[in-house]
């Protein structure tokens, strides 16, 4: 199942709020393959850090979301497994 731009948008606005409502706390990517931008290029840890993903419809409805979340939320912006995927990607590290 893929999601549109506003279904993530709403989806990761809710996470934030659950989490931590201050959205420069978080960081956002895209990516073909989001466990692996989480947890191996990203070094999320799966047990501690707070972690979502959303598979979008395309590449350019996730581009969409990670310019918004970063650009209006200040989101930080961290790598994926390729320039452009199609899944968003999002985490707050707890340390």
């Amino acid at each position: 199942m893929t999601y549109s731009v506003q279904q993530i948008k709403f989806e990761f606005i809710s996470y934030v709020k659950e989490f931590g409502g201050d959205f420069r706390e978080w960081s956002i990517g895209v990516a073909d393959d989001a466990p692996k931008a989480l947890f191996e290029i990203n070094k999320v840890d799966a047990a501690r850090d707070i972690w979502l993903w959303k598979p979008a419809v395309s590449a350019s409805a996730a581009a969409m979301v990670h310019a918004w979340m970063t650009g209006r939320q200040q989101a930080h912006s961290v790598a994926g497994d390729v320039a452009s995927g199609a899944s968003v990607f999002m985490f707050r590290k707890t340390n």
